[in-house]
């Protein structure tokens, strides 16, 4: 784990937390030029050094939850409009790395030191409170959420490091019940999509020590768990972070560390393309369009725009308060346009910048 902390604290340390517009940032070398634009709207919420958390909106009302990880915290956040409220922080063990929502009223955190996904109701007041803990065998980088079939929920945990994750099907008030699986070497995200052959549902992940990606069916339900076997996609030269599928799944979009560059699969053309990207690579990925994709990168957001080439057409540098390692668009403040949630894994804030944010 000491590799990962160094590199998330190269560069500025930050100190306070300052509330306001942030602006723009040159490119970097050896990419196209960026557009210069407007400054974006902006607001901040106090939270430093988040590894992850999710927002969810809800009859009209937003909130959002993450992980504080240097101060062992799950937080709770209300979003109205344009402004944020602190609803609850809750104490976890030592180092929790990811949180989601389970449905708008439950929300589970993944935890290093317990080697758990901890489990809080939210209650009607906005406090958390904790109803439940699944034991996983490893530090847990992430975790996600789906609904089981015949009731339920699938929570999959992920590892900081290593080659097991660990499924659990889990129901308000009972037992979880857990089943473990080999993938590949450091599989920390996961996201959601179809295959482009066959359009099965299923999951794909990057492989940061095995440099890969990987496809696998969704399980269609907990006894399913164990056929399920990962496929690989593509192998890379440089260490994949994040892939994620671009809202059609037309495409699927990888950030790679360091190596100049970022790639992405065209389903339908069953071809991979290479995209130019500064030197020290991205770590946070978000699609907005099927052509339109948020990275993150150091202590930036590189909003970019491509033709069905791969090619930049347009794109737009956004100076973050942090490293912005985790990256969620969404309406938060109800205009109609999609906003930018940036967690830094490193810095002193979340920051939200509100859409429109097209390039």
């Amino acid at each position: 784990m000491r590799w990962y902390r160094l590199r998330v604290w190269l560069g500025v340390l930050f100190s306070g937390v300052t509330v306001g517009v942030v602006g723009c940032a040159s490119p970097s070398a050896g990419v196209s030029p960026v557009t210069e634009v407007a400054k974006p709207a902006a607001m901040q919420l106090p939270s430093p050094d988040v590894w992850g958390g999710e927002a969810r909106c809800d009859k009209g009302s937003c909130r959002w939850i993450g992980v504080e990880h240097e101060r062992n915290q799950v937080v709770l956040y209300r979003i109205d409009g344009r402004r944020a409220t602190l609803l609850d922080k809750a104490p976890v063990g030592y180092h929790p790395d990811s949180a989601r929502w389970i449905n708008e009223r439950l929300v589970v955190a993944a935890v290093e030191a317990t080697q758990s996904l901890d489990i809080f109701a939210v209650g009607d007041d906005g406090k958390l409170r904790s109803i439940d803990q699944i034991p996983v065998g490893f530090a847990p980088r992430d975790v996600w959420v789906w609904p089981a079939s015949g009731g339920g929920w699938l929570l999959l945990a992920t590892p900081y490091r290593g080659k097991q994750v660990t499924w659990a099907h889990w129901r308000e008030g009972e037992a979880a019940k857990t089943v473990s699986q080999t993938w590949c070497d450091t599989p920390w995200h996961v996201f959601r999509t179809t295959h482009p052959k066959g359009g099965q549902a299923g999951l794909t992940t990057a492989c940061r020590r095995d440099r890969r990606v990987v496809w696998l069916p969704q399980p269609s339900s907990w006894q399913a768990v164990p056929d399920i076997q990962p496929r690989v996609a593509q192998v890379f030269d440089d260490v994949p972070r994040r892939v994620q599928a671009s809202p059609s799944g037309r495409y699927w979009y990888v950030a790679l560390e360091l190596g100049g560059r970022v790639a992405r699969y065209d389903t339908v053309r069953d071809i991979w393309q290479w995209m130019p990207f500064p030197e020290v690579g991205a770590v946070g990925i978000a699609a907005l369009t099927d052509d339109t994709v948020a990275w993150g990168e150091n202590q930036r957001v590189l909003i970019v725009s491509y033709d069905e080439e791969g090619k930049i057409r347009a794109e737009r540098s956004i100076k973050t308060s942090g490293f912005p390692s985790g990256l969620q668009w969404i309406d938060l403040d109800g205009d109609g346009a999609e906003d930018l949630i940036v967690m830094n894994s490193s810095g002193p804030a979340v920051d939200i910048f509100w859409g429109p944010l097209l390039p």
